[in-house]
């Protein structure tokens, strides 16, 4: 199983970052245009047992995914499972840690599995790396716009 992490440090509260992170609707705020991430059924606002269905662009290709919130611990964590999706497995933990008076730090954890078959010639872990740390480089510059 491959790992990645990424923070960012914002001025906030618990309470207002994770409020941000759980509607819906700020996620395509902050997520990569060139991701093409859309929506296909989605709640309002994410709560345990949730589950978000959504299209993305990725490698030439515009994939379906399902994802359902496993964890929700407000307002320190939540996470999301892929359910069904391009990777053989997918995990990412959002976790909002006080550091600081009037200051947060967003952890994103992601672990996960390359695609098999052919795909997976394609999609490698490393690539998938590169992915990930371009994409939580643009989620985390947008964060700071937000919170500034």
């Amino acid at each position: 199983m491959a790992n990645f992490e990424a923070s960012v440090q914002l001025t906030a509260t618990p309470e207002q970052v994770f409020e941000f992170l759980i509607d819906t609707d700020n996620i395509l705020k902050i997520s990569p245009p060139d991701a093409g991430l859309t929506f296909t059924k989605k709640p309002d606002k994410l709560y345990k047992g949730a589950t978000i269905e959504f299209r993305i662009q990725g490698f030439g290709q515009v994939q379906e995914g399902v994802h359902e919130i496993t964890v929700f611990d407000e307002p320190k964590l939540f996470t999301e499972k892929q359910i069904s999706g391009p990777l053989k497995h997918y995990i990412h933990e959002h976790e909002i840690v006080p550091s600081g008076d009037n200051l947060v730090t967003v952890i994103d954890r992601l672990e996960f599995q390359p695609p098999g078959g052919l795909l997976g010639f394609i999609v490698t872990e490393s690539k998938l790396l590169d992915v990930f740390d371009e994409g939580f480089y643009h989620r985390h510059n947008k964060l700071k716009e937000i919170f500034s």
